[in-house]
């Protein structure tokens, strides 16, 4: 017990020299859309009605949520690493033929960032890997966790010298099976149209800096 609390008091000590960033973001998430698969394999009465094989089965834009965290990177004050967590709740278009469109989406990556400063102003840009967790609510279908990455630039403007606004875009790549498939549980509907599926978040939100 005593060296937990040594190790706590240590780190509480060093944490104001490792200027840590911590960011609370808000955004607008843009899907890329899914298709029908097979319009057969799905219960012999579905209402909505499902759309035919092949068209297309559009995933609801809307908001997203985000928390950033980022650690100066071998005390180099303008590299950082660090990790990202966004979440969005959306839905499938109703020619998905689904009982329950809603799905849940949420990403987890490891950053790195570079920072370009130009006095208040601190442009930014950043990449990161890490997985996409895709929970369908529907019970046809089933949770899909996929590799994903991400790249994106944005800006950090000065309020003060602890509180800063951020904005940033950041397109998020997920790599599904080459064969398209997704969300399969006794019978696949739905399939991506490629093998990475792509999504585009423009964020804005206040980040802390100690």
């Amino acid at each position: 017990m005593p060296r937990i609390c040594i190790l706590i008091a240590l780190l509480t000590y060093c944490l104001p020299s490792l200027a840590t960033d911590v960011s609370l973001l808000t955004g607008y998430q843009f899907n890329s859309d899914f298709e029908i698969v097979s319009a057969n394999q799905l219960p012999p009465q579905v209402e909505p009605a499902t759309g035919e094989p092949g068209d297309d089965v559009e995933l609801d834009d809307g908001a997203a949520f985000s928390l950033a965290v980022d650690f100066v990177f071998q005390q180099q004050q303008t590299k950082r690493i660090g990790f990202y967590v966004s979440y969005e709740q959306t839905q499938f278009e109703s020619n998905a033929g689904l009982t329950n469109p809603d799905m849940d989406i949420t990403h987890v990556h490891f950053t790195a960032m570079s920072y370009y400063p130009q006095g208040r102003l601190e442009p930014f840009v950043l990449a990161g890997l890490g997985a996409g967790f895709f929970s369908p609510k529907d019970p046809t279908l089933k949770d899909e966790t996929k590799f994903s990455g991400q790249v994106g630039a944005g800006t950090n403007y000065q309020l003060t010298e602890n509180l800063l606004l951020r904005m940033d875009v950041r397109w998020l790549a997920t790599f599904f099976d080459s064969n398209g498939a997704a969300f399969c549980s006794g019978g696949c509907t739905i399939a991506v149209s490629s093998s990475t599926y792509s999504q585009v978040q423009a964020n804005l939100g206040l980040m802390y800096r100690f």
